[in-house]
């Protein structure tokens, strides 16, 4: 069931929470990647995400290729200089700094246990997540290049079908509609992440008065 921004009288009690991590948690890194590589190349924006997701897509998000590999590949067809280690470094410290609604998180996860599910590399996000003290906080840690499942992938959203909490009462929150779509497919409630601070305090309430108001 999908939430609105406006009713939550007709929703289930939420037993636990999963979010995406690029949108949700911090910015997604994919957009500014190609943003900066496209002003170094002679190829578009359009191009760039064109060849991502037609060749890499898969392979890069499921942890089947490595990053120098992957760095090669695009930026050879970009035809902009290989920088592998420089590229990783400004991913990190510039790129995945995390939103200003941490303190939120941090909030739900004393009512309800909070895990993530996303198209990630573990290498990028789990440094910047360790660093603001979310880590030990996040419970599962479904990630596609460590568990090989990339969304929309059914698979992928099975996963939380099979977490002992019962389908409906698991709130799941994107900011891709398609992959809420997916979601619900599974019995599984879902919340677009969209206009904060709205989504947040529609978390909040979900959670019952315990969860702090991010608006507070």
């Amino acid at each position: 069931m999908h939430a609105s921004l406006t009713d939550t009288s007709q929703s289930p009690r939420v037993e636990r929470l999963i979010l995406d991590i690029g949108g949700v948690i911090l910015p997604s890194a994919m957009p500014q990647v190609i943003a900066e590589l496209s002003a170094r190349s002679t190829k578009s924006e359009r191009q760039l995400w064109r060849f991502f997701n037609s060749r890499l897509f898969q392979p890069f998000w499921s942890g089947r290729m490595d990053l120098d590999v992957f760095w090669q590949v695009f930026t050879g067809y970009a035809d902009v200089p290989a920088e592998p280690a420089v590229w990783r470094t400004q991913m990190t410290a510039s790129m995945l700094r995390p939103f200003d609604h941490l303190a939120v998180i941090r909030g739900w996860a004393a009512v309800v246990p909070v895990g993530v599910l996303s198209n990630q590399r573990a290498e990028w996000v789990l440094p910047v997540l360790a660093r603001h003290g979310l880590l030990e906080l996040l419970d599962p840690l479904l990630i596609s290049s460590l568990t090989g499942l990339v969304k929309p992938d059914p698979r992928a959203f099975a996963q939380l079908a099979q977490l002992g909490t019962s389908p409906e009462r698991v709130l799941y929150v994107d900011d891709q509609p398609q992959a809420l779509r997916r979601a619900e497919q599974h019995g599984i409630s879902t919340l677009e992440a969209h206009d904060a601070p709205a989504w947040l305090d529609q978390v909040s309430r979900r959670l019952g008065p315990r969860a702090a108001s991010p608006s507070a």
